[in-house]
């Protein structure tokens, strides 16, 4: 099993800009990641960025950069879309969702996470948000099917702005869509942050999924306002969720999404904090890899 991490690791500095994409994957390859989660998502903050004729030169210059710096790209996270809810730029959302898969398969990523969206009607949740959540994924995974590019769904957490609990919280909900898409490319992505502050029984929710889990978010939390930190930082208990990837015999990347671990560490730190991570991530795969065989 190999450790990545998503490339928003080091992207976020308190008071500051944001870190360059490409300094971002230059530090990781220096702390010892060979493989990375590449993130749409930061790249659309300047959605120009992907909606300009040109767009592929950017991504291309990662992929070899990469190349360069013998790291991969083994995932990718979209950008977001709420394509439940009409907006007056829905066809730049679109066109951003599926120019992040095509720019996954330039990148050598062949799996995508990809955010659910919680249809909001008359300041509720609307009975129909499974249905188009169903629809809105057959589309895109036959979009994402050419490009041989897999559409991992993502565990959600909190409520709307308008106060409404979010769809697929809960992995039978999860579930539920990912069979109804049914599409050989489409699978789930379980966030641990998210599962932890919704107070889910989280090795049950891993063991449901099973195989239909194709790529981790591992992040721990210590309360709403302390997310996606470093895992032993937060209130997780880590060896019953080792203890479930375990017993599913979960394969795929060990992946890191810790995007507020380093935006206050100064950065003369921040070399030695990046290779802290590296050394958790492989303690927590060498702890699965032992509960595995005890196992047997």
């Amino acid at each position: 099993m190999v450790l990545a991490t998503s490339t928003n690791i080091y992207c976020e500095r308190n008071g500051m800009p944001d870190i360059p994409m490409e300094c971002s994957i230059r530090v990781c390859a220096s702390a010892g990641y060979k493989a990375l989660d590449f993130g749409f998502v930061e790249l659309a903050k300047q959605p120009d960025r992907l909606l300009r004729d040109d767009w592929k030169k950017e991504i291309i210059h990662y992929k070899e950069l990469a190349d360069k710096l013998q790291v991969g790209f083994v995932q990718a996270h979209a950008t977001l879309y709420d394509f439940c809810n009409p907006s007056g730029n829905d066809l730049c959302q679109d066109q951003m969702m599926r120019r992040s898969i095509e720019g996954a398969a330039i990148l050598g990523a062949p799996w995508i996470v990809v955010h659910p969206s919680t249809c909001i009607k008359q300041g509720e949740a609307a009975r129909d948000t499974h249905v188009m959540n169903v629809r809105f994924f057959q589309e895109l995974a036959d979009y994402a099917k050419q490009f041989d590019v897999g559409i991992a769904i993502e565990n959600m957490w909190g409520k709307t702005i308008e106060g409404v609990k979010r769809y697929a919280i809960e992995v039978q909900e999860l579930i539920r869509l990912v069979d109804a898409v049914d599409r050989s490319n489409v699978g789930a992505c379980w966030d641990t942050e998210h599962g932890s502050i919704e107070h889910l029984d989280q090795a049950r929710a891993i063991r449901m999924l099973g195989d239909r889990l194709k790529c981790l978010h591992i992040s721990d939390e210590s309360g709403p306002d302390a997310v996606h930190i470093l895992p032993y930082m937060g209130r997780i208990f880590w060896p019953e969720i080792l203890q479930a990837l375990a017993d599913i015999g979960y394969k795929n990347p060990f992946t890191f999404e810790i995007q507020h671990y380093l935006p206050g560490v100064p950065g003369p730190l921040v070399p030695s904090a990046m290779r802290l991570s590296v050394e958790t991530g492989s303690y927590m795969i060498a702890h699965m890899n032992e509960l595995k065989r005890n196992s047997l």
